[in-house]
């Protein structure tokens, strides 16, 4: 369960700051309150984004030294790798099935 929500605000593609607030309503109202009507609040909290950030297209990127922009990965849930590893664990159960000769498919 998430008890408190992670907002990256942005203005011109660049994160100014990231906040912690109870939902994106009020996230946005304070970005737009503190940073002018065309920043805008976006959920981060499965993203390791910074200020100094960029955001566009709804991807997070980290600028290098070098000026180069590497997209920031997303972290899933522990709830998306449960299913994730459940899927897999189901796949794998049915592919020895069918290697050891107890498979469901009907001849």
């Amino acid at each position: 369960m998430i008890v408190h929500e992670i907002f990256a605000q942005v203005l011109n593609g660049e994160v100014k700051n990231i906040i912690v607030c109870n939902n994106y309503p009020t996230a946005d109202y304070l970005t737009k309150c503190v940073y002018g009507s065309e920043a805008f609040a976006v959920d981060c909290l499965q993203y390791a984004c910074g200020i100094g950030d960029k955001y566009r297209d709804g991807t997070f990127y980290r600028v290098g030294e070098d000026g180069t922009e590497t997209a920031i990965p997303y972290a899933p849930t522990q709830e998306q790798q449960v299913e994730t590893l459940q899927a897999e664990n189901n796949e794998l159960t049915l592919a020895m099935a069918d290697l050891i000769g107890g498979g469901t498919n009907a001849e």
